[in-house]
């Protein structure tokens, strides 16, 4: 009876096959994944599990095999043990709960136990080596002095060449294809300033609503450079009303209307507020039969899901190494320029230039000529930072023991694990309708506004709740539970296979039961907040009283995100845990 009930639950999952990319998110043969029923029908055999086992199907096999529940913590318990990558864990610096702000030791039995971090969206761990390479790169420069720029460690004048192998892996390039420099949004800017060179025919630029705003701030900052509007010249990709996700289909079909006026599109690989995985190929092959550039912001996707900037022929990428691929805040970003481009150099290909672009064979003989260095590299402006390099190093030393495609393995696994507790555990606001909550208080819903099919996310799961949003993240804080918010109503939560555990997802979901368990009854049924700001007329370039309207919002938004903090008076910094990036 137990296996039956579990494998209900398991069936009301959405299913595809092949769910971990193997290149891009089409199958082998370029074509879309074909859906797979699995409901079993009476006196049918299920031979396509013995056939082609689905990744999360095989979490419900390894239930039937050990005769566990997978809501046990048992279950939990015994997947950690077959885990490849259990020792990848130690290898990350995991905050002690009694370290971290607002936790209350009254709510936690161990304060110096390890937190349970599933954040890694929004700042990944700290690599326990990395102490150790930044020394190193601190000694060669005390050592050498300014030969430390060509000799020891990590060469500052070379410091970055170490690290384009390994990164090139990560993101399915070419070695000379890639340059890693700069942040993220300095280089979205390089990049624009070289693409996107609107002239009358063509002058918009494409980039998804609800964007994360500095690409927003990008857009439009690039756009305004060249004396155009942002209302005439931005194309927002935007949800089908009373939807969280970008429907492709849309998208494509605004390509095909005006793709003789559009110059450039900039997609994201993953969404940052819904962590929707967006098929880059097919976009790509979309817009660039209609002569469109295309851009892909890789912030969400690098070091969380298989990249192949190559096989996928994007023009050009841009990406940040400190949330999934662990390089510390602020540190060194990448970028990708497609080979074609490459060869092409002209006055003004890359638009602006520094000394650091410049081929290392003449860049001594101090020329006034700017002769661009092989490759992406002609984009590099400064002096590469030995000691951000080393923090990025110590990261990509990691990725280097694995590949992306084995990690995507168990994040399939491990996303979906968190995935079928919350749907066991909890109904989501499809289940539960606003006049039963009023009638019904035991029912708070937590609704996952990410795909389902894991073809269509990374690691992410974006949380919905019918109780404040606030009032959640508090008692998470309280509890040593780290994750993130973004307004207005989700919660981000990011099972990382670097260094996450199944008990870690297991410990989660079930703390939050117990808080819903334990809660007062603070239900709003009168406020559909979980909807709010999809209905919205959300326009990038609106008129002066919607920007108003919806700075009136913003501050809003300040005041409730003050509540998550015992007291911000008492302190002389944000409080990075309820407000990262």
């Amino acid at each position: 009876m137990a296996s039956e009930i579990i494998a209900e639950k398991f069936d009301r999952i959405n299913l595809t096959e092949n769910s971990m990319i193997a290149k891009g998110i089409n199958s082998s043969d370029g074509s879309e994944p074909k859906s797979i029923d699995h409901r079993h029908k009476p006196g049918q055999h299920r031979k396509s599990f013995q056939r082609k086992p689905h990744q999360l199907i095989a979490l419900r096999e390894k239930s039937l095999k050990w005769n566990t529940s997978i809501e046990s913590k048992d279950f939990a318990r015994l997947m950690d043990e077959e885990d490849p990558f259990r020792s990848f864990r130690k290898m990350f610096s995991f905050p002690k709960k009694c370290d971290l702000p607002n936790v209350d030791r009254n709510l936690v039995k161990n304060c110096d136990e390890e937190c349970i971090y599933l954040c890694g969206q929004s700042l990944g761990l700290k690599p326990k080596h990395l102490d150790q390479n930044v020394q190193k790169v601190l000694d060669n420069w005390a050592q050498k002095g300014v030969h430390s720029h060509f000799h020891g460690y990590l060469p500052a004048a070379l410091s970055d060449l170490p690290g384009k192998k390994p990164m090139a892996k990560l993101v399915g390039a070419q070695e000379h294809e890639i340059a890693i420099l700069n942040g993220l949004t300095v280089n979205l800017h390089l990049l624009l300033a070289t693409f996107y060179r609107p002239d009358s025919q063509r002058f918009k630029l494409i980039i998804e609503d609800h964007a994360f705003p500095s690409d927003t701030y990008v857009v439009k900052s690039q756009i305004q450079s060249h004396g155009l509007r942002p209302e005439d010249a931005l194309i927002a990709w935007k949800p089908r009303k009373g939807e969280y996700l970008l429907n492709e289909d849309d998208i494509i079909n605004i390509i095909e209307e005006q793709g003789d006026q559009i110059k450039v599109a900039l997609f994201p690989a993953v969404q940052y507020y819904t962590g929707q995985l967006v098929d880059v190929r097919r976009l790509t092959e979309a817009a660039q039969k209609k002569g469109i550039i295309v851009g892909v912001d890789l912030a969400h996707a690098a070091g969380n899901v298989p990249i192949y900037l190559d096989e996928w022929n994007v023009d050009f990428a841009a990406w940040c190494t400190y949330k999934y691929m662990n390089s510390g805040a602020g540190c060194i970003g990448g970028i990708y320029i497609n080979d074609r481009f490459l060869s092409q150099h002209s006055s003004t290909f890359p638009m602006y230039q520094g000394w650091w672009g410049n081929n290392v064979r003449t860049k001594f003989l101090m020329k006034e000529d700017f002769d661009p260095a092989i490759g992406a590299d002609m984009f590099k402006l400064s002096n590469p930072p030995p000691v951000l390099n080393a923090m990025l190093m110590s990261s990509l030393e990691i990725f280097e023991k694995t590949s992306i495609e084995e990690l995507r393995k168990k994040q399939v696994l491990l996303t979906g694990y968190l995935e079928i507790l919350i749907k066991h555990y909890f109904p989501s606001s499809d289940e539960v309708s606003r006049k039963n909550c009023e009638r019904d208080r035991s029912l708070p819903t937590v609704t996952i506004i990410t795909p389902s099919d894991p073809n269509k996310r990374g690691a992410q799961l974006s949380l919905i709740f019918s109780v404040p949003l606030s009032f959640i993240h508090e008692q998470f804080q309280k509890r040593g539970i780290v994750c993130d918010i973004r307004m207005p109503s989700v919660m981000r939560v990011a099972p990382t296979p670097l260094y996450n555990s199944f008990q870690d997802v297991h410990e989660f979901v079930t703390i939050l039961f117990d808080i819903f368990q334990n809660r007062e009854e603070f239900v709003d049924c009168s406020s559909d907040s979980e909807t709010s700001w999809i209905d919205e007329t959300y326009e990038i370039a609106d008129g002066s009283q919607q920007q108003g309207q919806l700075l009136d919002e913003q501050n809003e938004q300040q005041r409730n995100l003050s509540q998550i903090s015992s007291d911000l008076d008492s302190v002389d910094f944000i409080d990075t845990n309820s407000n990262t990036l």
